[in-house]
């Protein structure tokens, strides 16, 4: 029998094996190639850290790795464990802005990166510089995106940075025991806290916990 490649000799024969390899050789490598990548991405999924909580920065500080353990240490203990696997997980995903000329393209990029947290899973802390801060509560519609403080603090209490509808949003955590205490830079530091607008139970704890987090983390 004849085909476009030729006749095909009996298969499984070495002159079969040969058929086989010089006409769809780049067909095989690149199906044992996807096959390999595709293995490789599920043994990385299945043994990926998951995380009870993401706690994002957003603004020009370059904290040491040793300030972040420091940190994702602190908020483990106000959190609970979410996916129930005995421990309790915080990722601190540092987003890190130049404002430098010739930035610009750079600076973008992490603007669009911040913008795509906002709809992860118990992502519900973020941690700004003022700039930042400002930036977002300069926004309309504020109060659809943040927690007001009054909601977790007693305002009399707090250094507050107030939105445009003159509710406050994002409280400051210069005086902060606790990040004090552990010697993590918070000198201009805010702290705000993401709406929860997801009805799932392990949604509905994490944003509490959010909650609980933030009470602690403004403590004098």
């Amino acid at each position: 029998m004849a085909e476009k490649y030729g006749e095909i000799p009996p298969r499984f024969t070495k002159q079969w094996w040969d058929y086989v390899w010089y006409y769809y050789k780049w067909h095989i490598i690149i199906t044992v190639i996807a096959v390999i990548v595709a293995a490789v991405t599920i043994v990385q999924c299945a043994t990926r850290t998951k995380y009870d909580m993401n706690v994002i920065y957003a603004g020009h500080k370059s904290y040491s790795e040793e300030e972040i353990t420091r940190l994702q240490e602190v908020v483990s203990e106000y959190i609970t464990d979410i996916d129930e696997n005995g421990e309790k997980n915080v990722m601190f995903m540092p987003l890190m802005f130049s404002d430098n000329p010739g930035s610009e393209e750079y600076d973008y990029a992490i603007h669009m990166k911040l913008e795509m947290t906002f709809t992860d899973d118990y992502t519900y802390i973020y941690l700004m510089d003022k700039a930042e801060t400002e930036m977002y509560l300069q926004r309309e519609h504020v109060s659809d995106m943040f927690t007001p403080v009054d909601t977790y603090a007693d305002i009399t209490d707090v250094e507050m940075m107030c939105a445009i509808d003159g509710r406050g949003y994002a409280v400051s955590l210069r005086d902060s025991a606790v990040l004090k205490n552990n010697n993590i830079y918070c000198e201009d530091l805010y702290l705000l806290v993401v709406q929860n607008n997801k009805p799932d139970e392990k949604s509905v704890q994490s944003y509490e916990d959010a909650l609980n987090t933030a009470k602690e983390l403004i403590k004098k």
